[in-house]
C-alpha cells in the first residue's frame, strides 16, 4: 500500500514555489507557478469553480486544450524520441542495449523538453480544470521530466498525478488508494477502473492515472532503485483494475528489469510478450534480434536462432540482416564437427553471394571465431586474412580482425607477425577501457620481442646460405638478386642501383606513353611499367615522405631525429647506411655473408646478445616464464660459456622459480656454484634474503638520490635515472613523495596526461594517505586548469603607484584587521581571534628573553616590533619554491580563514630561497604561527619536500634588508639561537 501521506507531503514539497492555487476536481487542490506573462491576470483554471460547466463550454475547453496544447507537446515529445533513435547507432557485435536510444541523446534536447512542459502548463493553467486533458497534461511533464534524465522530478510529478487523480468519494474526500473498499471491490488494488463507452474511446484520450504507475515504474528502473521497481511490478501485476490495454506496457518494463539485472531468460519472455509495443517494423526486428541475443547468452540455440531467422524475415536494414544470418547460422554449430563444418561452409557460400559482397569482412570475421572456438586457430587465420582484405571502408572490422589475428599470433609465439598485427589496430574503441592499459603494454614488450627475434632471424638466415657449397650458393644469390631487382623495377643489367639510372641511347627520341598506336597498355594501368618507374625514381632520389616539399633536406633530417625517438626503431649505424647505399649486385650480396672467421664471430655475437635480450624481454616485458626458459635454455645449448651465461643462469633460475620447477632451480643453483661461485649474483641465489635486504638498501638509496635531483631541478638527470631504476625495481622503491614531486615536474612542463597518471599511482599505492588526498585534489584542479588559466588572463589587477620604489615599504605591517565575509571586526578583538591565543611555555620562555645577547654582526633583537615568518628553502628548484607557496596557501586558507597572511617569495641567493610570511605584529605573534606550521609541515602541508631542504626562522624588515646584502644565512641563524635559544 502507497502511504497516503507521505504522498501528500512529496506533492506538497514539489509544489511548494507555486503562485496559483487551482481545482481540477472536488477535494483536490494542487500548484502550479504562473507564466510571467500572466502573473497579474486570473487565470481561467482559476475561474474553474465560478462558471457551469455546460456543454458548450465543455466542447470548446476540451477542444482548445487538446489541439492547441497537449497535440503540440505530445508531438514534441515524438519529435524528440525520433532524433534521439536516429543519433542512436547500434553494435549487432555487443548485446544490444534495451532501447535503441540513450537518455544522453535525449537529454541533449533540453530546450525541446523544456518547451514540452512549458506547453503542458499553460494546458493546464489557461483552462478550466475540468476538462478531460489536464492528467494527459500531467504525464506529458512527467515525461518530459524521465528524457531530461531529470527522474527525481519525474518520480514527483508521477506521483503527483497517482494521487490527485485517484477514485473520490462522493463528497469529494480520498480513498485511500489500495484499499479493498476501493471502486466496491474485495481485492487488493491500486489501479483506476477505466469505464469507457465507445464514444469516449473515439474521442478522447483513457485517463493517464493508470500509465502514470508504468512510468514509476520505468523512472524507478532508470534510477536504478530496482527493489521498488519489483514492488510496483508485483502490485500491478495481479491488481484486478489494471487495464487490459496496458498489459504489454507493464511486460515490457519487466523485460526492462529482468535485462538490468542480467536475468536474459527471463527478459527474453517477458520482452516477447512486449513486442506489440513496437513503434515500427525496424524497432520489431531489433527487438527481436535483442531476444535472439538473450536465449543465446540463456544457452538456449534452438530459441535464439528461431528468432534470428524472425529478424531476417522482418527487418529492412541489410546490416542487421546480415548480422542476424550470420548469428543464425552459429547456433548450428553446436559441439558437433560436422555442424561445425556445415556453419563454415554456409558462411563462405553466404561470401561469394553478390547480395553480401559488402559484407564479407564480417563473414569472414564470424567463420573465423567459429574456428576459433573450435581451436582450430591456423584455419582462423586465413579466414581472419580474408576479413582484412574486403574490410576496406569499415575501420572498426578491420581492427577487430587485426586484433583477433594478432591474439591468435601471439598464443602461437609468432611475435613478429603479433606485434605488426597489434600495430595495425586503428580504432582503440574495440577494446575495453579497462583493458587498454595492459594492450599498450603488451604492444611495448612486444616491440623489444620482435626486434631481437628479427635479428636472429636474419643471421640464421646468413648463416644459412653462407654454409652451402659455392656453386650452389652463387646460384642462390643470383635468384635472389633477380627477385630483388624486379621488386625495386630495375633492369637485370643495371648496376647502378643507388645512383641516377643510365640509358642506352640518350640521343633517341623520348617514349610516347600516351601514343594511341602503341600495343601496351596505359602505363598507370600496366603494373610492369609503373613498378618500372617507381624503382627508377627510388634509385635516383632515395625514399621519400609523402609530404609537401619532400626535396628539402631539413625534411629528412627532421625524419630521421624522430626515427631516432622511437625506441621501437632504433637508429641505423654507419655501417648499415653504408651497406643500404650500396649498388644491388651480387658482390654487395656476398659481402653481407659471415664467409669469414671474423664475420662469422660477428654473427654469432649478433644472435647470443639478441637471444639474451629475447629472453629477457619475454621475461620481463610479458612475464612469460616458460617462453623465456626456451630461449635461456637454447642461448645456453648453442654458445657455452658466453660473456652473458652467468647472468642467463640467474635469470634461468628465477624463471624456474616463478614457474615451481624445483628440480631444475637446483640444478642451475649448483651450476652457478660450480662456474661462478664468488660472484655476486651465485650469493644471491645461495642467500636469497640477504640479497633482498641488500637490494632494497640500494633501491632506497637510488631513489633518494633521484628525490634530490628533482627537489634541486635537475631535471633531466633524475628523469633519467628514474627510468634506469624503475627497470630495475619496479614501482616497489617508489614513494608518494617521489611521485608528487615528479608530477608537479610534468604539470609544470604542461605534460597534464603524465602527470594524472603519476597522480593516480600515488592514489593506487597509498590510499588513504595524505598525499593520495593531495594528488587526487591536484588531479580535480588539472581538469579544471583551462577554466582557471582563462580567468587568470582575463583578470585585472592594479598595481599601487609607486610600487617599484617601496621595496622595504612593501614587506611592512599592515592594519590587522579580522574579515569574516563582509564583516570587519575592530583591531581591539585581535586578541581574541584564532593567531593570538595563549602561547606554549616553550614559545612563553622566548617571548620573555627580551635582553638582547651580544649580536655577532649588525643584526638587532627587536621583539616587539613587526616580524616575518620565513621558510627557507636550499637548493629547491624555482617550480617547488612555486608549489610550497601554494601549499601554504591553502594551509592558511583552511586554518586561518579570517585572518590575510601575505606569502611573498624571495631568492636571496642562487641556491637559498626565502618564503616570507604576513609580517606580524610581534616576535610572539610570528612565534605562535611558526610553531603550528612548523609541526604541519612535514605531515600536511609540504609532506613531499625532504627534511633537510627546508628550515623556519624569524625576520624583521631591518634585519632582512641586511641579510639581503650580506647574503649570510648561517650567520642569521646563529644570531636568532642565541636570541632565542631552544627555538630554532
Amino acid at each position: 500500500m502507497i502511504n497516503k501521506n507521505l504522498v501528500r507531503i512529496l506533492a506538497i514539497l514539489f509544489f511548494l514555489p507555486a503562485t496559483v492555487v487551482v481545482y481540477a476536481q472536488q477535494g483536490v487542490s494542487f500548484d502550479l507557478p504562473k507564466p510571467k506573462k500572466f502573473e497579474n491576470r486570473k487565470l481561467a483554471s482559476e475561474k474553474s469553480g465560478d462558471k457551469k460547466f455546460t456543454v458548450p463550454r465543455k466542447f470548446m475547453q476540451n477542444t482548445t486544450t487538446h489541439y492547441n496544447y497537449f497535440f503540440n507537446a505530445n508531438e514534441k515529445i515524438k519529435e524528440v524520441l525520433a532524433r534521439a533513435k536516429a543519433d542512436h547507432k547500434d553494435d549487432y557485435t555487443q548485446l544490444l542495449p534495451f532501447y535503441n536510444y540513450s537518455f544522453e541523446e535525449t537529454a541533449r534536447y533540453k530546450t525541446e523538453l523544456d518547451s514540452v512542459i512549458y506547453k503542458a502548463t499553460a494546458g493546464i493553467l489557461l483552462h478550466d480544470l475540468r476538462t478531460n486533458w489536464v492528467d494527459n497534461l500531467y504525464l506529458l511533464i512527467g515525461s518530459a521530466y524521465y528524457l531530461k534524465k531529470d527522474f527525481d522530478s519525474a518520480y514527483l510529478t508521477f506521483q503527483y498525478l497517482n494521487y490527485a487523480f485517484s477514485p473520490k468519494e462522493a463528497d469529494g474526500y480520498d480513498k485511500v488508494i489500495g484499499s479493498n473498499a476501493n471502486e466496491g471491490g474485495n481485492a487488493f488494488s491500486i489501479s483506476t477502473k477505466e469505464k469507457r463507452n465507445i464514444f469516449k474511446q473515439v474521442v478522447s484520450r483513457p485517463p493517464s492515472r493508470n500509465e502514470s504507475l508504468v512510468w514509476q515504474i520505468k523512472t524507478y528502473i532508470a534510477g536504478d532503485e530496482l527493489p521498488e521497481a519489483a514492488g510496483l511490478i508485483q502490485t500491478l501485476k495481479y491488481d484486478p483494475l489494471f487495464p487490459a490495454r496496458l498489459k504489454t506496457d507493464l511486460d515490457e518494463v519487466q523485460a526492462w528489469y529482468f535485462y538490468k539485472q542480467s536475468f536474459y531468460d527471463s527478459a527474453a519472455v517477458y520482452l516477447e510478450r512486449a513486442l506489440g509495443n513496437a513503434a515500427n517494423k525496424l524497432e520489431t526486428a531489433r527487438w527481436e534480434y535483442l531476444i535472439a541475443q538473450l536465449y543465446e547468452k540463456s544457452g538456449k540455440p534452438d530459441l535464439a536462432q528461431d528468432f534470428y531467422d524472425r529478424v531476417i524475415k522482418h527487418t529492412i536494414d541489410p546490416v542487421l540482416e546480415v548480422y542476424a544470418l550470420l548469428n543464425s547460422i552459429r547456433q548450428n554449430k553446436g559441439n558437433d564437427e560436422t555442424a561445425i563444418q556445415d556453419a563454415i561452409h554456409d558462411l563462405t557460400k553466404m561470401a561469394r553471394k553478390d547480395k553480401y559482397l559488402n559484407f564479407r569482412d564480417i563473414i569472414y570475421f564470424t567463420a573465423a571465431e567459429i574456428e576459433t572456438d573450435n581451436k582450430k586457430n591456423d584455419t582462423a587465420k586465413i579466414f581472419l586474412q580474408k576479413s582484412i582484405k574486403y574490410s576496406t571502408g569499415n575501420t572498426q572490422q578491420r581492427s577487430k580482425s587485426f586484433f583477433a589475428l594478432a591474439n591468435i599470433e601471439f598464443e602461437q609465439k609468432d611475435f613478429i607477425n603479433a606485434k605488426n598485427h597489434y600495430d595495425s589496430v586503428a580504432d582503440m574503441s574495440i577494446i575495453a577501457p579497462e583493458n587498454q592499459d595492459a594492450f599498450r603494454a603488451r604492444k611495448d614488450a612486444l616491440a623489444g620481442i620482435a626486434l631481437q627475434q628479427s635479428i636472429i632471424n636474419r643471421q640464421d638466415s646468413l648463416q644459412k646460405i653462407a654454409a652451402m657449397p659455392a656453386t650452389a650458393r652463387e646460384a642462390y644469390i643470383k635468384k635472389l638478386l633477380r627477385q630483388l631487382r624486379k621488386q625495386q623495377g630495375l633492369k637485370e643489367d643495371d648496376t647502378s642501383f643507388g645512383n641516377t639510372p643510365s640509358f642506352a641511347d640518350n640521343n633517341s627520341a623520348p617514349t610516347d606513353l600516351f601514343n594511341t598506336d602503341a600495343k601496351a597498355d596505359w602505363y598507370f594501368s600496366n603494373a610492369n611499367l609503373k613498378s618500372r618507374g617507381y624503382g627508377e625514381f627510388k634509385a635516383k632520389w632515395g625514399n621519400r615522405p609523402n609530404a609537401d616539399n619532400w626535396q628539402r633536406s631539413a625534411a629528412i633530417k627532421q625524419q630521421n631525429v624522430a626515427g631516432k625517438n622511437n625506441t621501437n626503431l632504433p637508429p641505423l649505424t654507419d655501417a648499415q647506411a653504408a651497406a643500404i647505399n650500396k649498388p644491388l649486385t651480387i658482390e654487395t650480396l656476398t659481402d653481407n655473408l659471415p664467409l669469414t672467421p671474423e664475420k662469422i664471430k660477428t654473427s654469432n655475437d649478433s644472435i647470443m646478445y639478441a637471444s639474451f635480450e629475447l629472453g629477457k624481454a619475454l621475461q620481463d616485458g610479458l612475464e612469460d616464464y616458460r617462453a623465456a626458459i626456451v630461449a635461456y635454455e637454447k642461448l645456453l645449448n648453442q654458445f657455452p660459456n658466453s660473456p652473458v651465461e652467468q647472468q642467463t643462469l640467474f635469470n634461468l633460475y628465477y624463471c624456474y622459480k616463478k614457474t615451481g620447477d624445483e628440480q631444475k632451480m637446483l640444478q642451475t643453483k649448483n651450476n652457478m656454484e660450480n662456474k661462478f661461485g664468488n660472484s655476486k649474483l651465485t650469493a644471491i641465489v645461495k642467500n636469497p634474503e640477504a640479497s633482498d635486504e641488500q637490494h632494497k638498501k640500494e633501491g632506497a638509496q637510488l631513489y633518494e638520490e633521484i628525490y634530490t635531483l628533482f627537489i634541486e631541478g635537475k631535471f633531466e638527470e633524475a628523469m633519467n635515472k628514474k627510468a634506469a631504476a624503475d627497470t630495475l625495481y619496479g614501482k616497489h622503491y617508489w614513494s608518494p613523495q617521489l611521485l608528487y614531486i615528479e608530477s608537479v615536474y610534468h604539470i609544470n612542463q604542461r605534460d597534464d596526461s603524465t602527470a594524472k597518471v603519476v597522480l593516480g599511482n600515488i592514489i593506487t599505492l597509498y590510499p588513504g594517505t595524505a598525499m593520495a588526498a593531495k594528488a587526487q585534489n591536484l588531479i580535480e584542479v588539472l581538469g579544471r586548469r583551462r577554466q582557471i588559466e582563462d580567468y587568470l588572463t582575463k583578470l585585472q589587477i592594479e598595481s599601487p603607484e609607486n610600487d617599484s620604489t617601496k621595496a622595504v615599504d612593501s614587506m611592512a605591517i599592515k592594519p590587522s584587521v579580522i574579515q569574516n565575509n563582509t564583516r570587519q571586526l575592530p583591531v581591539q578583538k585581535i586578541a581574541d581571534s584564532k593567531i593570538a591565543k595563549p602561547l606554549p611555555d616553550s614559545l612563553q620562555t622566548a617571548k620573555k628573553a627580551v635582553t638582547p645577547v651580544a649580536a655577532p654582526s649588525a643584526f638587532t633583537n627587536s621583539p616587539d616590533k613587526p616580524h616575518f615568518v620565513v621558510l627557507v628553502m636550499d637548493k629547491v628548484d624555482p617550480v617547488y619554491v612555486s608549489e610550497a607557496k601554494n601549499a601554504f596557501n591553502r594551509y592558511n586558507k583552511e586554518e586561518y580563514y579570517n585572518k590575510t597572511i601575505d606569502i611573498t617569495p624571495l631568492a636571496v641567493t642562487d641556491d637559498i630561497r626565502f618564503i616570507l610570511f604576513s609580517p606580524f605584529e610581534n616576535a610572539a605573534a610570528a612565534f605562535d604561527y611558526l610553531d603550528k606550521s612548523r609541526k604541519l609541515a612535514a605531515s600536511e602541508i609540504i609532506p613531499w619536500m625532504p627534511a633537510g631542504k627546508y628550515s623556519f626562522i624569524i625576520i624583521t624588515a631591518s634585519n632582512l634588508e641586511i641579510l639581503k646584502t650580506a647574503k649570510d644565512i648561517p650567520a642569521y641563524k646563529k644570531f636568532i639561537q642565541q636570541n632565542f635559544p631552544g627555538i630554532f
